[in-house]
């Protein structure tokens, strides 16, 4: 049988755990918040909400984690790729069905596009999981 995160490192219930990434570490976050109650957070920076078959999943799925962070560079959705420029839409549904399904959530625009400040980003996100959880 396998242990659940807080079982094998032996977390007490108090522990919150906090999963965060970004491009596509922060989309894999995010369906990881639909799928598992282990994550008392997520930290989704700039997520690859753009990827074929998110936004069907996202309406067919309800999150299981109860606070989640989303931010997007104000330049991304303005790539002359097609597939890539649905990101900025797909960022704001996924705001919307959060809220609607009473998550604590927030959609945090930054200056640039997809490469600027990654770094910044992801420390954002993790702080702000950290004060709302």
């Amino acid at each position: 049988m396998t242990k659940s995160l807080k079982e094998r490192y032996d977390f007490t219930d108090d522990v919150q755990v906090i999963l965060g990434g970004y491009s596509l570490a922060g989309l894999f976050s995010l369906w990881s918040a639909y799928k598992s109650k282990t994550f008392s957070g997520i930290a989704a920076a700039s997520p690859s909400v753009w990827f074929n078959g998110w936004e069907e999943f996202i309406n067919n799925n309800t999150p299981l984690s109860k606070t989640i962070y989303l931010s997007l560079g104000d330049t991304e959705e303005k790539t002359k790729n097609k597939v890539m420029s649905v990101v900025g839409d797909n960022i704001r549904k996924q705001e919307e069905l959060l809220k609607n399904d009473k998550i604590n959530t927030i959609l945090e625009w930054n200056k640039g596009g997809h490469f600027s400040d990654s770094d910044l980003r992801v420390a954002k996100a993790f702080v702000w999981c950290i004060e709302n959880v």
